[in-house]
Order: structure tokens, then sequence, then C-alpha cells
């Protein structure tokens, strides 16, 4: 018969990755007793097969980029074609020691979190089946996190495709590469792979690229990427996937006419499905949205009581850093009844690690009016920013945009070099409610990238006082 445990711990977590990780240290802090129940790696998605090698790629890439860009300068720097072993080495350096210092050894420091081995699955709301054991408890939370969403597109299985877990683990870079989708894994994936040699074709469905962020910004981030030598096709519907030789071919179709994409591979990236396939989330009684994630409330309760979810298996925003808060949100209210913490993703940055990065917070224009609230948009073009200049005529833009009136920041979205760290900026001014005579009054650093924020906020000031 298989062994019983109960009433030895506080609250079970179902998952190891980012989310449920920080849900751990967040119950141990405060008192309880954890067990976190993972089949797999210890660290998750983020360290093992999405962030961490991922960026660390992304940065190697832009190194080895940096000595043609800077060719014109007068730099002549040698980018000749790079040791796959040693970049492959230096990869996995960084997700081993980040697994060790970020994940091990904290756990092997806190006596209050118990990691059990195995796949966890309801057998009743209160029971999870791990291997030959039932562990028990009246709070769980469900952290399991996302996979690569995968398309039904016949042929697709025999001729065989690279999602974004596998092509990061590939032993050196491909000579081409077939990219389905044209959303963030896409162009990052798709631009680290050019940046290596690798002929890059990003086929996507819709009209357009990261359908988050205003057109004028992925309308000059597409030129950027095509300046590089990446090639974008749109309106593809596929059709079938099939091999010739040593190439992978798809067939789709393309404003009406058939066409035939080949290369050395073809990889999807085509979003993230919630990893809660063999969770027995029937047998807890746990209820999906129409999407097939998790439904949670906006504390993280999930339809059925003493469950919880958080990360990835609820949906959007599909980003670590929000899985993190997700997870320490529910944490509180599981241990304390009384505490009703929430979160209001309106105030989460996200960001796109492409060179420009391109980041985004708060509410655009078109959000701000349909909530019925008159806004005041500016739009900065990056050449006004002296540091764009010094860093080689980098191009770009900045949208802020202000409700009318009292000036108050209600969104913004920047392409620039480094906008993953100057998003907070505007991410601390939406969540605060400043407003963009706060902003346009405040110093800023010069030069820096940071400034073109100054310079949006004080043109919204104009315009906020001559009533455009």
């Amino acid at each position: 018969m298989p062994e019983v445990m109960s009433h030895r711990h506080d609250l079970v977590i179902l998952g190891s990755g980012t989310t449920a990780f920080a849900a751990a240290l967040k119950g141990a802090q405060q008192g309880g007793r954890v067990l976190m129940v993972e089949q797999g790696r210890l660290g998750g998605t983020c360290v093992n097969w999405g962030c961490v090698p991922s960026k660390t790629l992304i940065h190697l890439a832009e190194l080895h980029f940096s000595a043609q860009r800077a060719t014109p300068f007068g730099l002549n720097l040698e980018a000749a074609f790079p040791d796959c072993s040693r970049v492959m080495a230096a990869k996995q350096q960084a997700v081993d020691t980040l697994r060790q210092q970020h994940y091990q050894s904290i756990l092997d420091d806190n006596p209050r979190i118990e990691v059990m081995r195995g796949h966890g699955h309801f057998l009743s709301p209160r029971e999870l089946q791990v291997g030959a054991d039932v562990v028990v408890s009246d709070r769980i939370l469900i952290a399991a996190g996302g996979v690569p969403r995968v398309l039904r597109i016949p042929g697709l299985a025999e001729a065989g495709y690279l999602t974004s877990y596998s092509a990061l683990h590939l032993p050196c870079f491909l000579e081409s590469i077939l990219i389905i989708g044209g959303g963030v894994i896409a162009l990052e994936m798709g631009q680290m792979f050019r940046r290596f040699g690798t002929r890059v074709t990003v086929l996507e469905h819709s009209r357009s690229l990261l359908k988050e962020f205003d057109p004028r910004l992925t309308s000059l981030l597409q030129q950027l990427l095509e300046d590089e030598g990446m090639e974008f096709v749109f309106g593809v519907e596929s059709q079938r996937v099939f091999t010739e030789g040593d190439e992978t071919c798809l067939e789709a179709l393309v404003a009406g006419q058939l066409r035939t994409f080949r290369a050395d591979r073809l990889m999807l990236a085509v979003g993230t499905a919630p990893a809660t396939e063999g969770l027995g989330l029937a047998a807890a009684g746990v209820q999906l949205d129409d999407g097939g994630f998790i439904w949670t409330d906006e504390e993280m309760r999930t339809s059925r009581r003493g469950i919880w979810a958080a990360g990835d298996v609820t949906g959007p925003p599909l980003i670590a850093p929000a899985g993190i808060r997700e997870g320490q949100v529910a944490v509180e209210n599981m241990l304390d009844p009384n505490a009703h913490r929430h979160i209001q993703h309106r105030f989460t940055p996200m960001a796109v690690f492409i060179d420009p990065e391109i980041a985004s917070v708060g509410d655009v224009t078109g959000q701000g009016q349909v909530q019925g609230r008159g806004v005041v948009e500016s739009f900065v073009d990056l050449s006004r920013v002296a540091k764009s200049h010094i860093m080689g005529g980098r191009r770009g833009a900045v949208l802020l945009t202000a409700e009318k009136g009292s000036g108050r920041i209600l969104g913004c979205q920047l392409l620039a070099p480094r906008a993953a760290d100057v998003i907070h900026e505007a991410a601390l001014a939406v969540r605060c409610g400043l407003s963009v005579f706060d902003l346009a009054e405040m110093v800023h650093v010069y030069p820096t990238i940071s400034d073109g924020l100054r310079l949006a906020a004080q043109d919204n000031v104009s315009r906020q006082e001559s009533g455009e």
C-alpha cells in the first residue's frame, strides 16, 4: 500500500521552477514547512531551458556582432566563426552555476523546505499521488510552469522540429533555419542565430510582429532586423512539412500563393502551453479557462477551495518575474486567510531581449481610450537622445502615454539599447501614480538612454499645456 504523508507540511507545491521556488521561500520565511514536488531538474524552465541559456547565448551573439558593428568606426576587430564547443560550454556553465547557487545551495541551507522527487498528480482536491506515495494537504499550490506550444501541421512530427528548448542545446549553429512565429521567442532566438551566421527566415501567420507593442516600434524593429539579414514573411498559412535530402521543407499559402520554404531545420516559436497534462486536474475539480490555462482570481485561488495556482500554468503574462510575484502572493494568502493579497499586472514590466531591446509597461494609448480615459501621447525618436549618437547612431523610439489633464503616466513602450533596464523607471512611475510633470522635472544623468524618458515627458507636458 502507498505511504500516506499528511500533516508534515503546511503547504505543498507542484514544481520547483522560478515560481515554485519563490513561493517556497516565502512560505519558509513566514514560518511554514514546505514540500516541493518535482519530476525534472531543479529550477524548472527558466534556469534549464529558457531564460538563462537563451540570454547567455544572446549576450555572446551580441559580443560577436559588436566586432562587425565597430568596423566603420576604425575598430578593426575580427569576427571569425564562433568556437561552438566553447560557446555552448559557457552557456552550460551559466546554467549549472545558477542552478547550484540560486537553487540547490539555498535549499541545502533551509530546513523548512523539502523536495520530493517524482511526478505528482491529483487523486482528489487534497491528495497527490507521487510515485508510490500519497501526499495529503489542505494547501496545494500548482506551479508546474509551461512548455513550448506545438502546432498540428501534417508531416511535422515525421519530419522533426525544434522548439525553444531543443534549439538552445544544439551542438553548433545551423547554416539555415525556418522559424514559425513572430513573437518574443522567435525574435530573440532568430537574431541570436543570425548573428552567429545562420540564415534565418521568420514565418508569421499574422501581418505584424509582437502584437503587444505599438506598430511604429515594431515596424522600426523589423527594419533593424532585416538590416542584419533576417527575412520575414507574413500571412503564412502552413499546409504541410516534409523533408528533401538533408533539408526540412514547409509548404505554405502566402497571399493565396503556394510557396515552399527550405532550411536545415524548422523551429516552432508559437507561444507557451500550460504544463497541466497528467496533473489530474479533473480529479481535483480545478477549472480551466478558454485557453486551457488554470483559472485563478486576483488572489491566485483556483475554482477549488484549498488549491492555488501561479506562474505560466495560469496564463499571461508568461514571464518569470510575474510568476515569482504570483507565487509569493499565493503563499501569503495560503498561510493567512485574512491577508487578501493580490496582484495587478498593469504594473508588471516586460522586455524582449533583442538588440536593441524593446520593453513595455502599463497601458498603451488604445487601451486607455477603451477604458474611457482621454490620453495624451508623446513619441520621441531616439535620434533626439544624445546617448544614441555616442553609441554609434543607434535607432529606436520612446512612446509615453499619460492621462489628459492630470498628466498621470499610464504606460510606456520603448525600443532602445538597455530598454529592459530603463523600463523600470517608467514602471515605478505607473505604479506610484507619478505624472509627466514629475518625470520632466527629474534630473537625469547625462548622457544616458533613460534621458529619452525625460524628453518624452517634456514633450507630453507641452502637449498637455497646449490642449492637444
